[in-house]
């Protein structure tokens, strides 16, 4: 957990997306620093875990390839708030 957060220490100061999920609510930090719209993958501290999403043939998933539609969720909200 150190090891994480000291790698992205700086980034703990930037605006925390809040999104809702089948009922459930969870904390996203972006943890790329130039997000645009043509790039294929970035990194996310979701809750306190780092993840990264990998967008394949159009569509955005988690490296760990689960929850689909979680990732196009996060992808939307990013997109939406950095006018992607």
């Amino acid at each position: 957990m150190f090891d994480t957060i000291g790698q992205f220490e700086e980034q703990f100061n930037k605006q925390v997306f809040r999104i809702t999920f089948k009922n459930r609510d969870f904390q996203v930090v972006l943890l790329s620093r130039d997000l645009t719209k043509n790039m294929t993958e970035f990194q996310i501290l979701l809750d306190g875990l780092v993840q990264k999403l990998i967008k394949t043939n159009g569509k955005w998933h988690f490296e760990h390839g689960e929850d689909q539609d979680f990732a196009e969720d996060i992808w939307r909200h990013i997109a939406l708030r950095y006018r992607l």
